[in-house]
């Protein structure tokens, strides 16, 4: 790191919380590793037009995603989610559906199956971006601490007030003791297979309340976690 850099970052890290620096990065890494997978998926194989295609605008997808999170970072709270705007709306299974796509190099590289099961539409009281950054953190969470070669199950429930969204992994599960305090910044789970930095579950819990929802987790059927996130119905 050259002395520019270096004194950029150390005055960075003087004005900007540390929580809020390391909740911005946790959150620009997902799409990140999303980019380069498709990008090393593209130089290292001979893939078909359509494939090719698809690849590209995912990649793209996820570069315009990334964009929009740089241009709104010195917005975020703390805990590295938009402010409540009731005015927003997404339909819940294409965010779904494009998450999944983005978190297939993830996916891939454990060889985890992700199971879904949607409902055709689920509009809810969220915006695009933040229904992405939270189910991308409970599916990436999923993946990294279900079992390899294992299954992550998906699913999303309708209802007249809320939308919910579960994500099953087959791994250890959370300890009773840890559920509550799992989603605060910095707080991990105890069991010793689930390493992590305490931020994605912080920043799942700080959407779903600023869009008027909230977050759990139960023991799954898979013999690991359930984590259910709602929004509001819209």
């Amino acid at each position: 790191m050259d002395s520019v850099t270096s004194s950029y970052a150390s005055s960075l890290r003087r004005r900007v919380p540390r929580a809020l620096i390391a909740t911005l990065g946790h959150e620009l890494r997902t799409p990140l590793t999303s980019i380069r997978g498709y990008i090393e998926a593209l130089l290292e194989s001979e893939l078909d037009p359509p494939t090719t295609r698809r690849f590209l605008e995912t990649a793209r997808r996820e570069t315009l995603r990334l964009g929009r999170m740089v241009d709104g970072m010195l917005c975020l709270p703390a805990a590295g989610a938009a402010q409540r705007d009731g005015t927003e709306v997404c339909d819940v299974v294409t965010e779904i559906d494009e998450t999944i796509e983005m978190l297939a190099p993830v996916a891939l590289a454990r060889r985890v199956t992700i199971r879904r099961r949607l409902p055709a539409v689920a509009r809810a009281r969220v915006g695009r971006d933040a229904c992405v950054h939270a189910v991308a953190n409970l599916l990436e969470n999923a993946i990294k601490h279900g079992s390899r070669g294992g299954a992550v199950d998906i699913e999303c429930v309708t209802g007249e007030r809320f939308i919910a969204i579960a994500v099953d992994d087959d791994g250890q599960g959370v300890v009773d003791a840890a559920r509550d305090a799992i989603f605060e910044l910095g707080v991990r789970a105890s069991a010793p297979s689930r390493r992590g930095n305490g931020i994605g579950l912080a920043v799942v819990k700080a959407i779903s309340e600023r869009s008027g929802g909230d977050v759990r987790v139960e023991r799954s059927a898979l013999g690991g976690a359930r984590f259910v996130v709602r929004f509001p119905a819209g």
